[in-house]
């Protein structure tokens, strides 16, 4: 007994954990969203039959659908409350199918949804909610076949199957509860996997920043970062922010390329590279939730993203000899007019190889796939460039950045 209430303890804890988090959470409110937007058209198509049939009851009950459906879609899609649309959606499936349980409705067929429906339920809602809604089916069609209920049922359903129904519905109950578990379990290990492996690339970056600042303090002198150590930095910064990955070595490349043309040495150059590789090394310091995050990013979510750039000051002006790169992670967001972060810099106060640096960031952010777009084409690219010369970025860098793009130099 105490080994089975055991087992039973285990995976009650497990299927409280939610399996819906960061992607997979906004993913999951637009299915549920979808949900919502099916029961509200249904709901409205079954009303419209009802009231041209002149069915009185029926018709207030496919109304209440299309109202519940319509809730799902707003606390789901518009309000971003996925608690509040999945008590709706079980209320929506108790409300609908009890009813079809107890009319009897399409001569007692309707009532075969009922092993439907908590399967859905698992999957788009949560496996506890799927199960908790079968064992209430089971319930409902015990009290309704196995009691004195049943003789107001003969006219729905059969002998037969007011018998064998409620068995039958406990097997399958069972089978999909131990399978629906099964994926339960097997979605949380998968978020556990990559949970482990971001909390690893976190701890070993910070690893190599503290080796470096340890070095630069016994040393006493300037230290100068390896381009093994540089990329491989710049690497696990991109390997953080899987919809860039690639990203600060493209946007480094952009940057040589236009500072070349306009005529910066050798020793410039190949500082320019680092600068550019390490530009986005504060997103480290950024949560995977928001990082990573498909849909809009609310206000205090875009704040915390905007911190990237002085925890990447923070982190350069740790290790000697870092100086340039430490402007470049802070300032490679500030506008030519004024209006950019952290500082608000304005024209040339700003460093011009930050001003560099913006313009190869933002042309790649252009040229990407995001979640919820395909990267732009180049015309789109070329308008919004030009929209923003003289506003975002540095008018002069821009007309030669262009001119290389133009001439497929990039």
């Amino acid at each position: 007994m105490k080994r089975l209430f055991g087992f039973f303890k285990k995976h009650f804890l497990l299927l409280n954990q939610s399996i819906y988090v960061g992607e997979k959470y906004e993913k999951n409110l637009y299915a549920i969203g979808w949900f919502g937007i099916i029961g509200f058209a249904f709901g409205c198509l079954m009303s419209l039959m009802n009231i041209l049939q002149h069915k009185g009851f029926v018709t207030y009950t496919t109304v209440v659908v299309a109202v519940i459906g319509a809730l799902i879609f707003l606390f789901a899609r518009v309000f971003k409350k996925r608690n509040a649309a999945v008590i709706c959606a079980l209320l929506l499936s108790i409300f609908v199918f009890s009813y079809y349980a107890i009319s009897g409705a399409n001569e007692g067929f309707a009532i075969l949804w009922t092993l439907l429906v908590p399967m859905a339920i698992s999957y788009f809602m949560g496996v506890r909610h799927g199960i908790l809604l079968s064992v209430y089916f089971e319930i409902l069609v015990i009290v309704l076949f196995y009691t004195p209920l049943r003789a107001n049922f003969t006219e729905f359903y059969t002998e037969t199957f007011m018998n064998r129904f409620p068995i039958i519905y406990l097997c399958i109950l069972m089978v999909t509860t131990v399978s629906m578990t099964q994926y339960h379990e097997s979605a949380l290990v998968e978020i556990e996997y990559t949970n482990r492996l971001n909390a690893e690339v976190e701890k070993q970056t910070k690893v190599a920043v503290e080796q470096s600042r340890v070095a630069t303090e016994r040393a006493g002198q300037l230290l100068k970062l390896s381009e093994e150590m540089v990329q491989t930095l710049a690497m696990t910064i991109d390997a953080k922010d899987k919809y860039t990955n690639g990203h600060s070595f493209r946007v480094s490349e952009y940057a040589v390329k236009l500072a070349g043309r306009l005529g910066w040495s050798d020793e410039k150059l190949h500082a320019l590279e680092r600068e550019a590789l390490l530009h986005d090394i504060g997103k480290i310091g950024i949560p995977d939730a928001v990082l990573n995050k498909p849909g809009k990013l609310t206000e205090e979510e875009f704040e915390t993203i905007k911190g990237h750039t002085t925890i990447g000051k923070k982190i350069l002006d740790g290790v000697e000899g870092m100086k340039s790169e430490a402007d470049a992670a802070a300032y490679h967001h500030e506008r030519y007019d004024g209006k950019g972060y952290p500082d608000g810099l304005r024209g040339e106060d700003i460093p011009e190889h930050a001003r560099i640096i913006s313009i190869a960031d933002a042309f790649d952010a252009m040229r990407s796939d995001r979640v919820y777009r395909k990267g732009l084409d180049d015309d789109t690219i070329r308008r919004e460039l030009v929209n923003g010369s003289g506003k975002q970025f540095d008018p002069k860098l821009l007309k030669v950045f262009l001119e290389m793009f133009n001439e497929g130099a990039l």
